[in-house]
């Protein structure tokens, strides 16, 4: 059997292995199919089982030091499947900038071309189930604004962005477990809790994986090739806390490991009103027949380098009322029930939300990410079939916000420690003072646009922009060929360890303002190739 509960092996079992994948989300599972198709062996660890048990769950609880996250949010979810168990299915591309070094952002780039990651965007987007206008191919959209928008997008400041949903999010654990069952090229570890990974004597390499189930059966994983693909926070955490043979962590000779934590600071912040006959199709949403998409806008990049600004964008969603808002607040709750979409249990309990928080609310999960795709279609099209008079219209501005690599933004080990005795994470998430003046100077232009173009204009919102997390966590083994600045080469290995990888959002140098899961696919098909050349093992195949 290829899937194996590690309640019930014998104590001290030890696996062997070509490649030991830790962590059963979108990067370990893309990395462990590829693998398999590819014709390597590798054993997928994963903390949790098949369902969210909130005693494994809870070694995900961290110390907040920093800005403020989200309260009784489950931002990670440690079961089979991971996070991709939640999400509603936003995906979107980085953009060539993102891969540039801007002076005005320090440490800003990527140490490899966009192409080397855009050639693998149409095929992750399969993976995803994307609509297939996703890719290098992708046809024009601008047919399919109306009059109004291209009008508003001829303005030279702006450019548009684009975010696409499937049919459904993709649930890699549920869409993925016939195959880990038929093949014989991936044993699947379930409820087996990485708690160290163990060098070899000289430190160069790796030897093995310690792990541990919540009853204290201990087991071991060798093999010859290491992918930690746990999280940005977790895979940290892992490098921070094995110090059998580095005292300060594995990859960390530098300070590096969990610094330039990012995550994708969002506010809703100002109003725009629409006039009269004014329509905004694709800026507010359009089902297609494979999926959805809507359009944002975002500064052009020689805005951005004029003044000295980030990579954020705006879309612009439903303003509500006191009424609409309970409406809307009721409608969350049944469709979260109905579709078991987001967050579990006590974690996040919408009866305890206030009417002031659905602002917030609206934009992380609109109609369009919570009705099944059929529904949508439908509601749409009724939408767009009933003659309506023309009238104005309100709606609040949200803003996507690029968080620019920060040392200081970071994580850390805490002094307490979880059942497993493994040290808790203290999150220490820093916004720095140039994501507040980019979404300050984005509002002037945009208001300034809309009404260059006749679209509309904005009620700027005088307050301080109150953010929340994304649950994007990015960053904390960054990608560079410094071993000072960054904690993975180019292929995303450790620097100074011959057969240790990464593979996820923790090796993001830059986060631009896409959502990062359509790139943490891409990523992974280009490290299963790299470790199907045999990379990370001397000649003679040992670690």
């Amino acid at each position: 059997m290829t899937i194996v509960d590690a309640r019930e092996l014998a104590p001290a079992t030890a696996i062997e292995t070509d490649v030991c994948i830790v962590g059963a989300g979108a990067a370990g599972i893309t990395l462990a199919h590829r693998l398999a198709k590819l014709g390597v062996h590798s054993c997928l660890v994963e903390s949790g089982g098949f369902e969210l048990q909130e005693e494994t769950q809870a070694l995900h609880d961290l110390e907040s030091s920093g800005y403020p996250l989200r309260r009784d949010y489950m931002s990670r979810a440690r079961y089979f499947g991971g996070t991709c168990n939640l999400w509603a299915g936003r995906s979107m591309l980085l953009t060539a900038e993102d891969f540039r070094p801007r002076e005005w952002v320090p440490d800003s780039g990527w140490p490899i071309p966009y192409v080397d990651v855009h050639g693998y965007y149409a095929e992750a987007a399969r993976i995803l189930d994307l609509p297939m206008i996703v890719g290098p191919a992708a046809p024009d959209f601008g047919p399919r604004l109306s009059a109004d928008e291209s009008r508003l997008f001829r303005q030279p400041r702006l450019v548009p962005t684009l975010s696409f949903w499937g049919r459904g999010a993709k649930r890699f654990g549920a869409d993925y477990k016939s195959f880990l069952r038929r093949t014989d090229k991936v044993r699947v570890l379930l409820n087996a809790s990485a708690v160290s990974i163990n060098a070899t004597a000289d430190g160069t390499s790796i030897r093995s994986l310690s792990a541990r189930t919540l009853a204290g059966n201990a087991l071991e994983v060798r093999a010859r090739r290491f992918v930690m693909s746990s999280g940005g926070i977790e895979n940290a955490r892992l490098l921070l806390v094995s110090r059998d043979r580095h005292s300060d962590g594995l990859g960390n000779a530098h300070d590096v490991v969990g610094r330039y934590f990012m995550d994708h600071p969002r506010a809703v912040h100002g109003r725009v009103h629409v006039p009269a006959g004014v329509k905004l199709r694709l800026l507010r949403g359009r089902p297609l027949p494979d999926g959805k998409w809507q359009a944002g806008i975002a500064l052009a990049p020689q805005v951005q380098r004029e003044h000295g600004l980030l990579n954020h964008y705006a879309t612009f969603e439903l303003q509500t009322s006191g009424y609409s808002a309970a409406k809307y607040q009721s409608f969350i709750q049944t469709m979260k029930v109905l579709m078991r979409r987001g967050h579990a249990g006590s974690r996040w309990s919408f009866a305890k939300k206030h009417l002031n928080d659905l602002p917030n609310m609206i934009y992380l999960l609109s109609p369009k990410e919570l009705m099944p795709h059929q529904l949508y279609r439908a509601y749409v099209a009724a939408r767009d079939f009933v003659p309506r008079r023309p009238q104005a219209q309100t709606y609040v501005v949200v803003y996507f916000c690029e968080q620019p690599p920060d040392p200081l933004s970071r994580v850390t080990l805490s002094r307490e420690v979880d059942q497993l005795g493994v040290n808790k994470v203290n999150l220490n998430w820093h916004i720095g003072e140039a994501v507040y003046r980019t979404i300050d100077r984005m509002q002037r232009i945009l208001d300034e646009d809309l009404k260059d173009s006749g679209v509309g204009q904005i009620e700027a919102s005088t307050a301080t922009p109150e953010f929340t997390d994304a649950s994007h966590h990015m960053g904390t083994t960054r990608m560079s060929v410094d071993p000072r600045k960054g904690v993975v080469d180019i292929n995303c290995r450790v620097h100074g360890l011959a057969n240790l990888f990464m593979a996820g959002s923790s090796v993001f140098p830059c986060a631009g303002y896409a959502n990062p899961t359509l790139t943490i696919v891409a990523l992974s098909l280009r490290l299963a190739e790299h470790l199907a050349t045999g990379a990370g093992t001397d000649r003679q195949g040992r670690n």
